[in-house]
């Protein structure tokens, strides 16, 4: 097997086009979402694994810096395809080597670890972790780059269309989705500048207005742009009388549609647009020969059980974090500021700006 890093444009095409097809792949890991932490002055680069010329598997690493810390950090995998999952614990050895050759203080991943049956095909075994006990402790130290913990999965299980499953939802939720048609919406994949910014302003304020952080148009506008021109994500929105009443954002990664963030307008009469948004992007799902759609986890108690309306089954990997602590001196420093990092976030992402344009 051959081993190497790269940030070659012709590989990223072909490491991006493996995560999208292979069962196991993840957003997390394409090129632009890792590249999308340049924003804050944080590097990235992919670990690709070849066998005859193949691309097998491997890893994308967000290489986190400011000032004298470095972290090099995984978001999802490794990963490899069907058949070479034993490689894990080569790459494993190999990525602690990386990450101190680049300086690095720790080192962390996340690995999609599940044995149930519904997602057999997105996972690995737990058995498989096992063999990282020697060199990996399990958890996850470093909370400034977001890791994969699951997955929300709902499974299209033997249906032939979105009508077959339709089916199989609640009276509620079939009624809702029929309600949602009722105002006439328009139904767009919005591409341009104006458009996504346009969208992404709805779903900033419905941040706003719910007390929950998420990144600004500013910091991740040139990365949906990029996505949806490489034909790698979706912009869906919903408009009544040309007034976005919602609108949706969803990722390729793993041989389906992942849900990243969304939001309507909340008026009276409700029209149900969540319900329609989702149902949209289902119906994306089976257009594209999807088996499922993953409606992500996380969100307020509300929001959650929403999701679960669509008989969605939200998988917790088991025990998916492992690091490693490769310089104790500089780790342990960082330690010490934690608790100022963690209580200022918004102040921190505007410095990790600041200090980016004060080193170009």
């Amino acid at each position: 097997m051959e081993i190497f890093y790269t940030k070659e444009p012709k590989w990223l095409e072909k490491w991006d086009d493996f995560l999208i097809s292979n069962d196991v792949g993840n957003h997390l890991q394409l090129s632009d979402w890792l590249n999308s932490y340049s924003t804050y002055g944080f590097d990235y680069e992919i670990c690709i694994c070849l066998e005859a010329g193949k691309i097998i598997g491997g890893y994308g690493s967000v290489i986190a810096k400011v000032a004298f810390f470095k972290f090099y950090c995984i978001p999802s995998g490794p990963i490899f395809g069907s058949g070479f999952e034993d490689n894990l614990q080569i790459v494993s050895k190999e990525l602690v080597i990386r990450a101190s050759k680049l300086g690095c203080c720790y080192v962390q991943f996340s690995l999609p670890t599940s044995d149930n049956l519904i997602v057999k095909n997105k996972t690995f075994s737990k058995k498989l972790t096992e063999q990282f006990s020697n060199n990996f402790k399990k958890g996850n130290k470093f909370k400034y780059i977001y890791s994969s913990y699951g997955i929300n999965w709902i499974d299209f299980m033997d249906t032939k269309s979105s009508d077959e499953l339709l089916k199989q939802f609640s009276l509620q939720v079939r009624r809702n989705i029929k309600l949602s048609y009722a105002s006439i919406p328009q139904i767009s994949f919005v591409s341009s500048i104006e458009e996504c910014k346009l969208a992404y302003t709805l779903i900033e304020k419905n941040a706003e207005n719910g007390n929950y952080d998420i990144r600004s148009f500013e910091d991740f506008g040139s990365t949906i742009l990029k996505l949806i021109s490489e034909n790698k994500a979706y912009f869906m929105t919903a408009s009544v009388n040309n007034d976005i009443k919602g609108a949706a954002f969803c990722v390729k990664g793993g041989n389906g549609l992942t849900y990243i963030t969304g939001g309507t307008k909340k008026e009276k009469p409700d029209l149900k647009i969540g319900y329609l948004l989702h149902w949209e992007m289902i119906k994306k799902s089976y257009e594209l020969g999807y088996r499922g759609y993953n409606i992500s986890l996380g969100g307020s108690k509300g929001v959650v059980a929403f999701k679960a309306k669509f008989n969605s089954q939200a998988i917790l990997f088991d025990e998916p974090f492992f690091y490693n602590i490769i310089n104790p001196f500089f780790f342990n420093l960082y330690l010490c500021f934690r608790t100022v990092l963690s209580n200022h976030k918004k102040t921190i992402s505007v410095l990790l700006k600041q200090f980016k344009k004060k080193i170009k």
